[in-house]
């Protein structure tokens, strides 16, 4: 039996919870002498730092490489300058978010114990039991993962994931005692009441992507704060999910044990952004006399996916049976 082999019947015999959206979490996830190894291996408790340019040289030092993530950028200079001048000067990645951040993934890690869990992350064994929990076709998607540091900054604005994401999980592997006091967890969050026909846009039109949304579209149900705890849900149009990260990362760095599965098929027409989903509701304070069809209350951007959308296929409909269903016949 590998070392590692022991999370598969946790991931078997774990209860989903509905709240706020369909999921697993589990606590103590690793052993405690696991856990422990964990945090205390070299690349994972990194030595502290005097300035950003310091906590990069340790972090390429032992191994880890900026990556393409979302929420982030890769140029590192540009970083440091932004979040040299951060009180003073805005940076956005979207016009959901008010920052960015880095995300760093540990690349050939020399610390066997780092090895061994990484290549049971990769396994097969590992991937089909979480395909297996949450009904997904093993052949039909391929997995992704590693383990990952975040940077100060990082923010990622409520989002459900796009539909080419099978499944994601989220491990919680800080190296710093006080972690879970810190401000850069994961927020499981669901629509406020009068943005919840976003959700159900979403579910009509199984074709359009889902995008971010501002975040007070959305409220924080509970957030992910537990070291050593995992959380694992398979996307849907509820999922929402987001992260904004402000701490002192000169003394230890947000730190994941992080994957998903992907579709190798996503067949999808096109996103429509949040700026697209907004409704005018000065139109429903007073309204017009005169009588108004749905579609002179929709946001430009679905009015404009819509015309695109019923001429391809041919007057075939995308949006939801009780919202949408009349711009067909407009």
């Amino acid at each position: 039996m590998a070392r590692f082999d022991y999370l598969i019947p946790k991931i078997r015999d774990a209860a989903f919870t509905d709240v706020p959206f369909r999921h697993i979490e589990l606590m103590n996830f690793l052993s405690e002498e696991d856990f422990r190894a964990l945090t205390t291996a070299p690349e994972i408790k990194l030595p502290a730092a005097a300035n950003d340019a310091e906590m990069f040289d340790n972090l390429f030092r032992h191994h880890y490489k900026i990556i393409n993530f979302p929420g982030c950028i890769i140029d590192k200079d540009e970083y440091i300058a932004w979040h040299a001048a951060r009180g003073e000067v805005g940076a956005r990645n979207n016009t959901a978010c008010e920052g960015f951040g880095v995300t760093l993934r540990l690349v050939g890690p020399s610390d066997p114990m780092l090895l061994e869990l990484i290549a049971f992350i990769e396994s097969d064994a590992f991937n089909r039991a979480l395909a297996d929990k949450f009904g997904i076709d093993h052949a039909a998607v391929y997995y992704d993962s590693g383990i990952q540091k975040y940077l100060d900054g990082y923010e990622i604005s409520a989002h459900p994931d796009i539909r080419k994401k099978a499944l994601t999980f989220m491990v919680n592997i800080n190296p710093s005692a006080d972690s879970e006091a810190q401000e850069h967890h994961t927020h499981y969050m669901k629509f406020k009441t009068a943005y919840r026909y976003v959700q159900e846009f979403w579910k009509g039109n199984p074709r359009i992507d889902r995008c971010w949304v501002p975040w007070n579209w959305c409220e924080t149900v509970k957030q992910q704060r537990a070291n050593n705890s995992i959380v694992i849900f398979a996307p849907n149009d509820d999922t929402l999910h987001a992260v904004k990260a402000r701490y002192d990362h000169l003394q230890h760095q947000r730190t994941q044990l992080y994957g998903n599965l992907w579709h190798h098929v996503s067949d999808v027409d096109g996103t429509i952004d949040w700026e697209g989903l907004v409704l005018d509701a000065s139109r429903f304070t007073h309204p017009p006399k005169e009588k108004k069809r749905l579609a002179d209350y929709l946001p430009a951007g679905i009015k404009q996916m819509s015309k695109k959308l019923l001429h391809r296929e041919a007057g075939a409909t995308y949006y939801s049976r009780g919202h949408y269903r009349k711009l067909k016949n407009q």
